[in-house]
Parts: C-alpha cells; sequence; structure tokens
C-alpha cells in the first residue's frame, strides 16, 4: 500500500587480495509501490549523507526507491562516466583522466557543491602518554612521506615531546578516494609514493577501526566519522591539532573551523587567512543538468532546500546554506554546479 514504508539495509562485503578490506553499507528505502528509483554510489564521506536524505526525500516523494553505497569517490566518477547511475558521490573534484574519460563516453561532468568537510589527522593514543598531539603541515607531511618512500620508521618522540621512543605505524585510503587525494593535496604528501609495507584501508569507518586496532599508528578521516568515535569517551582515537606553518596557531579540527573556511572560500578563495586549512567541499555528481521534473532534478531540489541542508548539518558536515550561500531560489541557481567538460 502507498504510504507504507520499508527500510532494509544490506551489507556486502569487499575482498581484495584475499582479505576482507570493505564492507559496502547498502541502504535501500521503499515507500508503497515504486515508481522510480536513485542510485547513489561514491564517497564514504558523503555516505552518511545520502543515507539520512534518502528516507526524508521518500518520505515526500512516496513512490521512489533511493539505493545508496559507497566504494570511493573513484568508483562515484567511474560509474557516472560509465553510464551505470545518474548520480553518484564524491568528496573531491575530478582527476584530469576522469575528465578525459567522461569527454570520450559522452558525458557532461557536472560535481554539485552540498556541503563542507575537514579532513582530521587521527592517532591511537594508548601508551603515548601525551595530553594533545600537536604538529605543522609539514610535520604531517614527513610522517606519511616516510611511508610512502620507505624511508622510514619515524618515531613518535621525534615529533611530540613526552612521547616514547615508537614507530609511527600510517594507515591510508585506496586509491581514487577522494580523502587521500585531498589529504595528500593539503599535507604535501608525495603523490608519486609507493608506500611500501603500508596498509590501504577502503573506506572511513575501516580507517578509525584499523588505527583503534593498532597501537602507536597514525591515518586520517572525514570530520564526521571523527566526531561521532570521540563521543565514545573510551575510544583512543585522538585529533591531531595543526597548524598551516610555524607562523600560525595550532588548530583543532571541528565545525567551527570547517564553517569559517566556507565562508572564506566564498568570500575570498585561494587566500589563506587562518584557521583549519584542511578542509574541502563535499559533492553530488550528474550527467548533464537533470531535466525538469526527473527524478535527479526532484531530489536535487531536496538536497538544496532548508530541510535537505539541515540534514546535512545534522550529520556532521557544513552545509552550503551554513556556509553563505544563498537558498530560495531553484537549485539550478546556485553557484554550486561546476561544469567540467
Amino acid at each position: 500500500m502507498a504510504g507504507v514504508g520499508v527500510g532494509t539495509f544490506i551489507i556486502s562485503p569487499v575482498v581484495t587480495s584475499g582479505q576482507q578490506q570493505q564492507q559496502n553499507l547498502v541502504l535501500i528505502y521503499t515507500f508503497g509501490q515504486a515508481s522510480g528509483s536513485l542510485y547513489i554510489p561514491g564517497s564514504t564521506t558523503v555516505l552518511p549523507i545520502t543515507v539520512e536524505m534518502a528516507p526524508a526525500f521518500t518520505a515526500r516523494n512516496p513512490f521512489i526507491t533511493i539505493q545508496a553505497a559507497g566504494g570511493g569517490s573513484g568508483a562515484g566518477y567511474s560509474a557516472i562516466i560509465n553510464q551505470q547511475t545518474d548520480i553518484a558521490a564524491a568528496s573531491r573534484e575530478p582527476k584530469t583522466s576522469e575528465i578525459s574519460s567522461a569527454t570520450a563516453a559522452g558525458v557532461k561532468l557536472i560535481t554539485w557543491i552540498i556541503g563542507a568537510d575537514a579532513i582530521v589527522v587521527i592517532y591511537n593514543s594508548q601508551g603515548l602518554g601525551v595530553g594533545e598531539v600537536n604538529l605543522t603541515r609539514a610535520q604531517v607531511g614527513e610522517i606519511f612521506n616516510a611511508s610512502a618512500k620507505g624511508t622510514g620508521p619515524v618515531y613518535w618522540d621525534q615529533y611530540v615531546p613526552g612521547a616514547p621512543h615508537q614507530p609511527i605505524t600510517v594507515f591510508i585510503r585506496e586509491d581514487g578516494s577522494g580523502t587521500r587525494g585531498d589529504f595528500e593535496s593539503d599535507f604535501q604528501v608525495d603523490k608519486t609514493g609507493t608506500w611500501p609495507g603500508v596498509t590501504k584501508v577502503t573506506s572511513n569507518g575501516l580507517m578509525i577501526s584499523s588505527v583503534k586496532s593498532q597501537q602507536y599508528s597514525m591515518g586520517y578521516v572525514a570530520l564526521s566519522y571523527y566526531t561521532a568515535e570521540k563521543a565514545n569517551p573510551s575510544s583512543p582515537i585522538g585529533g591531531v591539532n595543526v597548524a598551516y606553518n610555524s607562523s600560525y596557531s595550532y588548530e583543532t579540527p571541528d565545525i567551527n573551523g570547517v564553517i569559517s573556511w566556507a565562508k572564506a572560500k566564498i568570500t575570498n578563495p585561494g587566500v589563506y587567512t587562518g584557521g583549519y586549512f584542511a578542509c574541502r567541499w563535499l559533492y553530488y555528481i550528474t550527467d548533464g543538468f537533470p531535466e525538469p521534473g526527473s527524478l535527479i532534478d526532484r531530489y536535487l531540489g531536496f538536497v538544496y532546500s532548508s530541510a535537505g541542508q539541515a540534514i546535512i548539518d545534522s550529520v556532521g558536515y557544513v552545509s552550503v546554506e551554513r556556509a553563505g550561500l544563498t537558498l530560495g531560489l531553484p537549485y539550478w541557481y546556485y553557484s554550486t554546479p561546476i561544469v567540467w567538460n
């Protein structure tokens, strides 16, 4: 019967190199007899937004089915380019190779800024014996570059006074990950590094669990995952306070820092004026502009409504509304759509 809601969780493990590296969360909401469906794969950073957006949207559109999946930003771009989906999610801009592939496939690649996020450098605090970890951007880069180039190990007491002489074990994200790409750009990590002996994990959730399970380790995650983890007072996960360079103060990664970054990007892009710098926009991706009245059009319209923007804030990110972009017009009037080819 129309108006009766059914929510189904499906966990699909993805096995890589003989080890279970990821569990993709697939969430299907079906309300009534579906007259249309959306499949939204891609960034695990954006996944919590889609998971919360889906039931709110389908409650207003009772004949629609929405399926959300992870896989990483690279998987999102690939799904759009290969025309396997009509909308996908990403936490980074497309690579040059992805733009070229889209052009060759006749796909007009468009990204829609839906919110803002921070990348948090996380560490396992168990046994460190220090209250906080303060590092400059260059120091974080040095730690990860040592692993990228195989010139390590580096030790905790080299960077944190009072810490033990223990090697820093790092975890990184998979190739194509938006979080990894932005992290390496923000912290000047060698993108051509071969990362000998380093473990790659395929989602934000697995990054949290990997760092928790390995004493003296370090990694990086999206802000909402870090905030959710810190709600557990017994968790050993800590967040590094980072200074842009030695001339600036150490900044704590939090929602206020993302708001300041987003407002600065809107009013004065390209200029660093202080605050937590390792922030980025979050995107939905489409092939061209949606047809008026289409399912994609209705979904994006809801995402950019006040109700949709409130959901993005509630998940732990910063909506474009909260960042200071004007709402009230149809979403395609915003400055957020970026046409790449």
